[in-house]
């Protein structure tokens, strides 16, 4: 009679995988990594408009905070008068006097 032996399989989670997968798929099909990883892009100018790509929600909106989900974080936008000047299913642009750009897990 065989004996088997169980061996335990080691895994590891998807977060610690997705970095390598999203590298590797960049090299090959000659596409940015942070959009096959749909990363958050943000570009400012100045400090009185910043645009979000790859944003999943608006968890808060005020004058002063604006409070953004991504995939991996949350963004905090502080400052004063601080409008949204669009947002669309993969982009929005804020509007004001930004003072600080915060990430929160």
């Amino acid at each position: 009679m065989k004996k088997y032996r169980h061996v335990k399989k080691t895994s590891t989670k998807p977060e610690v995988r997705e970095p390598i997968i999203s590298r590797r798929l960049s090299d090959k099909f000659d596409i940015p990594e942070d959009i096959i990883a749909k990363a958050p892009v943000i570009l400012g100018y100045g400090n009185h408009r910043l645009c979000i790509g790859n944003y999943r929600s608006i968890i808060e909106y005020t004058e002063e905070l604006i409070k953004v989900q991504t995939k991996q974080q949350k963004i905090y936008i502080r400052g004063n008068k601080l409008v949204i000047a669009y947002f669309r299913e993969d982009e929005m642009c804020v509007l004001g006097n930004i003072d600080s750009i915060e990430y929160h897990r």
